[in-house]
C-alpha cells in the first residue's frame, strides 16, 4: 500500500453495519415483505440483551460508528419459516496511542520523501525517455508506419523496465511493509454477535480455545488476507452439529418463534494479544441463558 493510500484510509470513519433485511445465505430470493412492528420488537429485544454481554471499550479505546441496535425492515418470505437470522456488530478502536501513531506516520512520510527526492532526477531522466519515445511512436502511427512503431517497442519495454528499477530502489517496499504492521498493530477491534447464522465454518487451521458457558464450539485462527498479528475467534452458543470440513450447522429449538433466538455465534477480530482478554470480558453465561 503506497502511504497516501494508506492516509486515505486512516480518515475514513468507520462505521457499525446493522442488518437491514434478511435473504438466503447464497443472496436468492423471490419475494421480500417487511417486518412487522411486533416482529422487530422480539428481535431488538433479543439484540439488546445480546448487545449488554459485551465489554464496553476497554481503557485508551473508543466505540466508533453507530453503537445501536436494529432489528431486519424486511424479509426473504423464501424462508420466513426458518428461524431469522440478523446480528449486532461492535467496533472498538484504540485512541490512547493515537498520538504515537500519528508521529510513525509523519516519519515515514519524511523518510520516503527523501529516498524519493534522492531518486527524482533519474526518474525524471528516465521518464523523459519514456515520453520521447512515445512522441517518436505516435509520429510514426501518424505516418501509418506501424513497422517503425513496433520498432520501438523493445526501447520502450527497457525505458518503462529502468523507471521501475530506480523507483523499487533501496528498502522502500520493506519499510512499508514493517511500517504497515507496526501502525496497525493492536488498532482496531470488532465482536459481533450473530443470532440464527444459517451455518458457520471454521478456518482450515483453526485450533480449538476452552468453551465458555453454554458454548458448543470455540476456535479460533488466522485469516488469510488479514492484517499481520490479527487474530479471529468463533464461539457457536446453543445447539450446533459438525460437519465435515469445519462445517457447522444450527439445531433449531422447539416451540420458539422464527424471529426468536435458536443458536447465537460470536465473531471476534482482534490482535493475537488482545483476543483473550476479549473473549473474557463477554458475559457467555447471558448469551447461553438467552437460549433457555
Amino acid at each position: 500500500m503506497k502511504l497516501s493510500s494508506l492516509l486515505a484510509a486512516l480518515a475514513c470513519a468507520v462505521t457499525a453495519i446493522a442488518p437491514a433485511s434478511m435473504a438466503h445465505a447464497d443472496g436468492s430470493c423471490n419475494a421480500y415483505r417487511d417486518t412487522t412492528a411486533a416482529e422487530r420488537a422480539t428481535m431488538t429485544s433479543v439484540l439488546e440483551a445480546a448487545k449488554k454481554t459485551l465489554p464496553s471499550a476497554p481503557a485508551g479505546w473508543v466505540l466508533v460508528g453507530d453503537d445501536q441496535a436494529s432489528a431486519p425492515r424486511n424479509l426473504c418470505r423464501d424462508h420466513e419459516r426458518d428461524p431469522w437470522n440478523y446480528g449486532y456488530t461492535r467496533h472498538y478502536q484504540n485512541a490512547g496511542n493515537q498520538d504515537a501513531r500519528n508521529k510513525m506516520v509523519a516519519d515515514e512520510a519524511a523518510t520516503s520523501a527523501t529516498a524519493m527526492k534522492a531518486k527524482q532526477p533519474r526518474l525524471d531522466a528516465a521518464m523523459a525517455r519514456i515520453s520521447k519515445l512515445t512522441e517518436q511512436q505516435v509520429a510514426l502511427m501518424q505516418k501509418s508506419d506501424m513497422v517503425g512503431a513496433e520498432a520501438l517497442d523493445k526501447e520502450m519495454a527497457k525505458a518503462m523496465a529502468e523507471y521501475e528499477k530506480i523507483l523499487k530502489e533501496g528498502d522502500s517496499e520493506q519499510r512499508m511493509a514493517a511500517f504497515e504492521e507496526k501502525f496497525n498493530r493492536d488498532r482496531d477491534m470488532t465482536i459481533t454477535v450473530q443470532i440464527n447464522a444459517s451455518g458457520e465454518i471454521f478456518g482450515s487451521d483453526a485450533k480449538n480455545l476452552p468453551l465458555p458457558p453454554g458454548a458448543r464450539a470455540a476456535v479460533h485462527w488466522i485469516g488469510s488476507g488479514r492484517k499481520p498479528h490479527e487474530d479471529r475467534a468463533l464461539i457457536l452458543v446453543g445447539q450446533w452439529t459438525p460437519g465435515a470440513e469445519g462445517h457447522w450447522q444450527p439445531v433449531r429449538r422447539a416451540g420458539i418463534a422464527v424471529q426468536g433466538a435458536h443458536v447465537i455465534s460470536v465473531n471476534v477480530v482482534a490482535d493475537s494479544e488482545r483476543l483473550t482478554p476479549a473473549l473474557a470480558a463477554i458475559d457467555f453465561n447471558s448469551l447461553a441463558a438467552a437460549l433457555k
